[in-house]
């Protein structure tokens, strides 16, 4: 679990909206023919004049029902708003609802248990959720309402150290598609585990690596920060000191 934070890719301005905004379910948009649910309507948005905490989480599996209220017990107890997860293994995409969260996933296509990444919403904001878009078993993304305009929550699972170096590729290849293709005035947040370790040395990267890495940097670790640097997204996980060495799961 990591501590929270977001990072703008820039500075924001005021987004106008024109009427009322309605939810838009893109599931399946990843793999083609997006579904769009009946519309319904939203709340004004989050406020941002209270702190709204942002977690990531590698739960290593969610595809028993039955883990569901234990999650979203343990989430309450922490008094998390906004929950990244990876591992989830639940096939397809799709919500749920269980404990005070909604839960939206996004799994493999062929119905294997495997991978898988999912976004939890404490049901008192679920009404801003405006976009679900699922892309594949890696990535997915939702798009809420706050009281200044959108924010775009990014849900990772980056590949481990022993795939292959196309499927790393293609992994940061389809992942920076999918934020270059949010909104630019969005406030943007990258939740996930990138399996990646930061090491010590933060040269060349220091703007997006916090100052408390562990370890000895992997080959997971330049693609990840090579991200961050593109991407001016900044990794919140070490911008303070932690009491253990841990795989980077990044906010």
């Amino acid at each position: 679990m990591t501590s929270a934070g977001h990072s703008p890719r820039e500075s924001r301005t005021l987004n106008r909206v024109v009427g009322a905004p309605r939810t838009t379910f893109s599931y399946g948009g990843g793999r083609g023919g997006a579904e769009v649910a009946p519309a319904r309507r939203i709340t004004p948005g989050i406020s941002l004049r209270r702190v709204l905490r942002v977690i990531s989480w590698n739960v290593l599996s969610l595809s028993d029902d039955r883990r569901l209220p234990l999650l979203s017990g343990e989430l309450s107890r922490l008094r998390v708003d906004v929950v990244g997860l990876s591992e989830t293994r639940r096939p397809g995409s799709g919500e749920t609802s269980s404990g005070g969260y909604t839960y939206y996933w996004s799994g493999m296509s062929n119905g294997h248990r495997d991978r898988g990444v999912a976004i939890g919403i404490s049901s008192k904001l679920q009404p801003s959720v405006v976009e679900v878009t699922p892309v594949d078993e890696r990535i997915m993304r939702v798009r809420m309402k706050h009281t200044l305009g959108f924010m775009s929550l990014v849900a990772v699972y980056a590949p481990t150290e022993v795939r292959k170096t196309e499927e790393k590729e293609m992994f940061y290849a389809k992942l920076n598609s999918v934020l270059d293709q949010c909104p630019p005035r969005d406030t943007l947040i990258v939740l996930g585990d990138f399996n990646a370790t930061t090491g010590t040395v933060r040269d060349g990267y220091e703007l997006c690596v916090g100052p408390h890495g562990s370890g000895t940097r992997n080959t997971q670790q330049f693609s990840a920060s090579e991200f961050c640097k593109v991407q001016k997204v900044e990794n919140c996980r070490f911008l303070v000191p932690e009491t253990r060495a841990a795989p980077l799961d990044m906010v």
